[in-house]
């Protein structure tokens, strides 16, 4: 699946809905609530990005001709 922000964002709803209630120190809840975004933000590019990385490196045939190189495609770690 490629990156959505239907589904990013419906992550993100339910992420911060945890953040919304009885709150006692608010210092402490805005930062969890920033980090809980930002891991679901890092989780989403992780889980639904696509790469395609254009040339590993670059061939020169022997005696002349084009350079030619080869693409690769992969995922986030």
């Amino acid at each position: 699946m490629a990156l959505s922000k239907d589904v990013l964002g419906a992550a993100l709803y339910n992420r911060a809905n945890a953040y919304n209630d009885n709150i006692e120190d608010i210092d402490q809840a805005r930062q969890d609530f920033w980090k809980a975004v930002a891991d679901e933000i890092i989780r989403h590019i992780k889980n639904n990005a696509n790469l395609n990385i254009p040339g590993t490196g670059l061939v020169a045939p022997p005696g002349g001709g084009p350079v030619t190189g080869v693409s690769i495609t992969g995922n986030i770690l």
